[in-house]
């Protein structure tokens, strides 16, 4: 079987994380996102992936391979797809479709059932079934509508919170049959939400919804990153390749931490949980609250990261304080005695000098 990922965007809502990556390699426990979900893929069955790539390609290429090492084989539908759209990338693509295949977003996590959305999908017999999740904030995504059969009666993209129709939202991941493409234009910007959707339900072409309960998050802003991270830890997102210890109770007195290789650590304090990369150095009498902290990053004593993302090569200097839902960029510095506050993105390669304070807006 085969599979096609979506991995062309630019993941504007992680920067800075993602202006030396793109989001589907953000490290995640130490592994790039996308191979959490062409795990997945493996495990239900697919033999083949096409991966359409874009923006910072190459360092998806480098890391996948022909996909050998992942027991898949996997091809690259190269160029600018990004301007072509969701629908108008798979076009492009159209040429390694043979059957019936799966699409999905190369950076969700998530514990959907592969296997019962692909038998829902051939029992319903359609050329069309979207996985559909559902969400307390309907408006980020897209909404649909169900009759009693599973058929789609309704869609609407991010729609008002107070209109939304319901809360089962586009989970970013369809199964297709081949026929899918004679509905997108050649060569033209073509989404799936906003254009290939919209045009199905008009002339009556029937698009199945796959509710389903397991995990999913598609890991869009920091805050969902770190919310992510600790549902590993709370046991509600399983990861196989992981194993971690489990917070129970109040996470905010736990204590878990996961570290890369060759890490040197002088007993920091940890609440919650902490994540770090490889070649991670951290000093005496730092504490660390639910942060994730990449690879090549030094923290000096009497620093405090509470609620935040550290990029890779980043110096955080003595007594150093960054508040909850800030992200320091790559190969940044943060000289000794510094504050950085709450929500505050430091740009990659920055420097920030002894003793400032860096509010929000």
């Amino acid at each position: 079987m085969q599979a096609v990922l979506l991995a062309g965007g630019m993941g504007t809502r992680l920067l800075p994380l993602t202006i030396y990556r793109p989001k589907p390699m953000i490290p995640f426990f130490n592994k790039p996102l996308m191979e959490y979900m062409v795990n997945n893929l493996v495990e239900v069955g697919v033999d083949e992936i096409i991966v359409l790539v874009g923006y910072l390609k190459e360092k998806i290429i480098e890391h996948f391979g022909d996909g050998k090492e992942f027991g898949v084989e996997i091809k690259y539908s190269n160029g600018e797809n990004v301007k072509f759209g969701t629908a108008g990338a798979l076009k492009r693509a159209e040429k390694f479709i043979e059957g019936t295949f799966i699409v999905a977003s190369s950076d969700v996590l998530t514990n959907l059932d592969f296997k019962s959305l692909l038998e829902f999908h051939a029992k319903k017999g359609g050329i069309a079934t979207m996985a559909l999740t559902k969400v307390e904030d309907p408006s980020p995504y897209g909404v649909a509508v169900l009759d009693d059969e599973g058929k789609i009666l309704y869609f609407k993209e991010k729609p008002r919170r107070e209109e939304a129709p319901s809360n089962l939202v586009n989970a970013g991941i369809y199964v297709f049959e081949p026929e899918i493409l004679d509905l997108i234009p050649k060569g033209k910007p073509f989404d799936f939400s906003l254009n290939l959707f919209p045009k199905m339900l008009e002339e009556g072409i029937p698009i199945y919804g796959f509710p389903f309960d397991e995990y999913w998050n598609d890991v869009g802003r920091p805050s969902t990153y770190l919310q992510a991270t600790e549902d590993v830890f709370l046991g509600k997102l399983k990861l196989p390749q992981i194993s971690v210890g489990r917070l129970k109770g109040n996470v905010e007195r736990g204590g878990s931490l996961f570290t890369g290789s060759r890490c040197i650590l002088r007993n920091p304090k940890v609440s919650g949980f902490a994540v770090l990369g490889d070649n991670v150095e951290i000093g005496r009498d730092v504490k660390i609250e639910r942060s994730v902290i990449f690879s090549n990053v030094t923290i000096e004593d009497g620093a405090e990261i509470r609620e935040a993302i550290i990029g890779e090569n980043v110096y955080i200097g003595k007594g150093v304080t960054i508040e909850p839902g800030s992200v320091i960029g790559d190969n940044s510095i943060i000289e000794e005695h510094s504050r950085i506050g709450a929500n505050v993105k430091i740009w990659a390669d920055s420097r920030v000098g002894r003793e400032s304070i860096i509010l929000p807006d």
